[in-house]
């Protein structure tokens, strides 16, 4: 096996408990599962969060969505990024619910409605300061806020069953542009609730908010839904300014990588290593060669900056990343044979973070840009209840 990733089921369901716990149990869970799961696998990530209780699930796509149902993955599915023109049928045929960011799309599924004679449930997304998508809806309607209380008077066969805003900055406790946003959607709240619109669900609280807002007004105060991501596969992107760090520290990476030590060579002092010659050896040195490179999805940038762990020692890369090897000092590695396994990516200090720093990014990428051509493997798929 050249290179794995190693996905930590029970760790999913701890991490949803653990947002439970943080919500306080005043709102329900919408697990985020796109992008594959960020990388890890929607359709099993899925079976595991639903096992642990998780019955509302939102993706990108209607296509990422329509791969949950042929999952056997029930429960509601909401598709954040909307609707493609044409694509409401299928969407009706497997029960979706999409986010609605104009009103466009609002009268598309009300049309779809009519059609298939269903009774459609969507939510709403409101504009409060992200400034990509979603509906404006200000204190003084502009025409497309005015449009949208018309359509939703209009609209027969569509039944929002929630509506949601997007926060641009939730873990940058320094910054007033959460409240700002806060402030705005009680306003469009309220402008709803005045057109007769009953709601079930409210949302804005991603994982920063949940984590680091969870009982101001910024975070879970007036909200039925929270909206978490990245705090699933145990990360949450780092604060700015000052928090409780009590509150992330039972949240778990869910996913390990490992790649395989496929070759060992010991080389003299001056040699170069690697496309460009980029590292010269300053002594003699063991080196290692790992059947992994950026075409697995580990980030170039971590060419001579980045390091792995092989049998506990730490191991740093050299040379540059190529496309399906890397290169590592064993130095500190005295026992390590051809055909063992270096973790890349899992407990801190070689978490996702610790990566990013590296690379100038977020956890995000560095989740999501590992490959498919990295076999994904799935443990403690049993759910303990």
């Amino acid at each position: 096996m050249r290179t794995r990733a190693i996905v930590d089921l029970a760790a999913a369901r701890a991490n949803y408990a653990e947002v439970l716990r943080l919500a306080k149990g005043s709102a329900a869970v919408l697990c985020v599962v796109k992008a594959d799961a960020y990388g890890h696998g929607s359709v099993p990530v899925s079976r595991a969060l639903a096992s642990a209780g998780a019955r509302h699930f939102a993706v990108a796509t209607a296509e990422e969505a329509i791969t949950l149902r042929e999952g056997a993955i029930a429960g509601s599915i909401l598709v954040l990024g909307g609707l493609e023109p044409g694509s409401e049928r299928d969407a009706v045929a497997h029960g979706l619910q999409p986010l609605v960011g104009t009103v466009d799309e609002l009268r598309r599924w009300d049309a779809a409605g009519q059609a298939s004679r269903r009774k459609l449930a969507c939510h709403l997304l409101l504009n409060t300061g992200m400034n990509r998508l979603g509906i404006d809806l200000g204190p003084d309607p502009d025409q497309e806020g005015i449009d949208l209380l018309s359509a939703l008077d209009a609209c027969h066969w569509v039944r929002p069953h929630g509506v949601a805003t997007h926060y641009a900055s939730a873990e940058d406790l320094n910054s007033e542009q959460t409240a700002e946003q806060d402030r705005v959607f009680a306003q469009q709240l309220a402008m709803l609730s005045a057109a007769h619109l009953e709601l079930r669900y409210v949302h804005a609280a991603n994982s920063a908010a949940i984590v680091y807002r969870g009982g101001a007004l910024g975070g879970l105060a007036g909200k039925t839904l929270v909206r978490p991501g990245l705090a699933l596969y145990g990360y949450v992107k780092r604060a700015v300014g000052r928090h409780r760090a009590a509150r992330i520290r039972k949240l778990r990476p869910v996913l390990q990588w490992r790649a395989r030590l496929m070759r060992i060579r010991d080389v003299p002092a001056g040699a170069p290593v690697g496309y460009g010659a980029s590292y010269v050896t300053p002594r003699a040195m063991r080196l290692g060669v790992l059947s992994v490179g950026y075409g697995d999805g580990l980030e170039w940038r971590l060419s001579n900056r980045g390091a792995v762990s092989l049998g506990g020692a730490h191991c740093p890369i050299v040379g540059e990343v190529s496309m399906d090897l890397t290169v590592i000092d064993l130095g500190a590695a005295r026992g390590a044979r051809v055909g063992d396994e270096a973790i890349l990516l899992g407990a801190p200090p070689y978490d996702a973070h610790s990566m990013a720093s590296l690379t100038g990014d977020s956890p995000y990428q560095a989740l999501c840009r590992i490959s498919s051509r990295v076999r994904r493997e799935y443990v403690n798929g049993a759910a303990s209840r």
